[in-house]
């Protein structure tokens, strides 16, 4: 390979991707968009229905906003060049375009059928944070090498993120155990869980992602 030829190579691998791939954008797009059309389609006559589908859909876009959010984060700083990368991705968007039809049979069903609608949409946020946490990874094992700013705030914010992906994830296949499909006086032990693990997750990644603004507050 020529010293030209190196040199342009090198600084293509260190560029930072400021925006994530217009394909993921269009998949993220569609997700939320299917999950508000749900909405429309469900016709509520009194106002505590209407209360209870507005928080459902919260729930819903909580979950696709942050893995979009967390996506975008990784692809910044991951080339797309890899078969293992490639092959995450194609299984991220898959269950991102799954989760609102999940949702949607998480509103119409009920008995045996809820329960089983409910374990797969535990596995399919639960998985996606798992390959989220897989390509977060990757960056750090990248990072070292292949980007001078390995030091920089965004890079760092997204290193600390990685076991919370993953210990999201786990929570959310835990819930799979038939055991949290048990009643309780707030309702379901498993959408339960899945809420609160969400609240604490995002409270932490909003926690992480502006304590540089705390320190430099401080240091005034």
């Amino acid at each position: 390979m020529s010293q030209g030829k190196f040199e342009f190579e090198r600084k293509r691998r260190n560029e930072v991707r400021l925006k994530p791939d217009s394909f993921s954008d269009i998949i993220f797009g569609l997700a939320l968009s299917i999950g508000s059309l749900i909405l429309i389609e469900n016709h509520v006559q009194v106002w505590q229905s209407f209360i209870w589908n507005l928080l459902l859909f919260g729930f819903s876009f909580a979950v696709i906003a942050m893995v979009w959010l967390s996506f975008s984060a990784t692809m910044r700083y991951l080339s797309t060049d890899g078969q293992v990368v490639i092959f995450l991705n194609l299984m991220l968007f898959f269950c991102v375009i799954l989760e609102p039809y999940l949702f949607y049979m998480l509103m119409n069903s009920s008995g045996q059928l809820s329960a089983v609608v409910s374990q797969v949409f535990a596995f399919d946020v639960g998985f996606m944070f798992f390959v989220l946490g897989a390509l977060a990874e990757n960056v750090a094992k990248e990072a070292r090498l292949n980007h001078p700013n390995y030091h920089s705030e965004a890079l760092n914010t997204l290193l600390r993120m990685i076991y919370p992906r993953y210990i999201l994830g786990a929570l959310f296949l835990i819930s799979v155990i038939p055991f949290f499909w048990v009643s309780t006086p707030f309702g379901h032990l498993r959408p339960i869980v899945w809420a609160s693990s969400m609240a604490v997750f995002l409270a932490y990644y909003i926690r992480v992602s502006f304590v540089h603004l705390d320190e430099k507050a401080l240091s005034v």
